[in-house]
């Protein structure tokens, strides 16, 4: 199979099957259960909207690294974590409510804030014109592989909720092995590009996540948070959708030919998140023991 119908047809469909798998195990007492504790919800949120792109524009600009792949990581900053942070957080001792809930809300939030800033860093790291991708086609695009399942799954769940509800948690896990065999065969299908990418960014990813996860932390303890939100917090700003990232790249590419170049920190980060996160989260769910 061709790298273009790898990028062009594989990764969407796994972002998609993952998204409605998100959307389908969305309830109405996750929700209830977030907003009654409204200030978690909202650092949660500006987190993981505003902070994380705010500190990876930061952290490519002082690195002063090549533009494509600066702005690679920037894209990725742009796109929250989808269900990984949720198993993640359950890992850690964390609010899996709180999680669930701000993956939702900040998934649905990027069909504005995906298309708007990335075409913004994309101006800036290479020129107004150098892409020829329009706001209001990748806006569509990011809404069909992202909102558009999410809302979808929603919709099945509380349309059919008694048909849903006792199978939720086998569809979740078939969902998640799909998007985990999509996006693992498609890295090893780029396996230069992935071998080349840890060699040039690999430790400036690595990097930016402990940082990220730091400053979840600390947004969580400066806020007064319980420790499962302070945990929730930190996970969610600490860990970015790598299939979601690999497709944005992929549309900011456009019909240019080869491996969009936007999208290798996607890939190289797709392979080290589990390394770099999976400790930080038995650490922590260790240390809540303790306490």
């Amino acid at each position: 199979m061709t790298t273009d119908t790898i990028i062009d047809v594989a990764v969407p469909v796994a972002v998609f099957v993952m998204m409605f798998a998100l959307g389908l195990g969305l309830t109405v007492a996750d929700f209830r259960s977030s907003l009654k504790r409204p200030k978690a919800l909202f650092l949660g949120v500006a987190s993981q909207v505003f902070l994380v792109p705010v500190v990876g524009f930061l952290f490519v600009s002082a690195q002063q690294q090549d533009a494509e792949l600066a702005l690679g990581i920037v894209l990725l900053t742009l796109c929250p974590g989808a269900a990984m942070s949720n198993l993640l957080t359950r890992i850690a001792g964390g609010d899996v409510a709180l999680s669930v809930s701000l993956t939702a809300v900040s998934n649905i939030l990027s069909a504005a804030t995906l298309p708007a800033l990335s075409l913004l860093a994309a101006g800036h790291f290479l020129g107004t014109d150098a892409l020829g991708v329009e706001f209001g086609d990748l806006t569509l695009r990011v809404v069909a592989v992202v909102t558009v399942p999410v809302l979808l799954g929603l919709a099945i769940r509380h349309l059919v909720p008694r048909v849903v509800e006792p199978h939720e948690p086998a569809i979740f896990r078939i969902c998640f092995a799909v998007f985990i065999a999509i996006i693992g065969w498609s890295f090893m299908e780029v396996a230069d590009t992935l071998q080349s990418g840890l060699i040039l960014i690999g430790w400036q990813l690595a990097l930016l996540t402990f940082l990220l996860l730091g400053l979840g932390l600390a947004v969580g303890q400066v806020g007064g948070l319980s420790e499962p939100q302070r945990t929730t917090i930190a996970v969610e700003t600490g860990v970015q959708n790598s299939g979601l990232g690999l497709a944005a790249g992929a549309m900011l590419w456009g019909d240019t030919a080869g491996f969009p170049l936007f999208s290798t920190p996607s890939v190289v980060y797709g392979a080290l998140t589990y390394a770099m996160t999976f400790p930080v989260v038995i650490l922590l769910s260790r240390a809540w023991q303790r306490v």
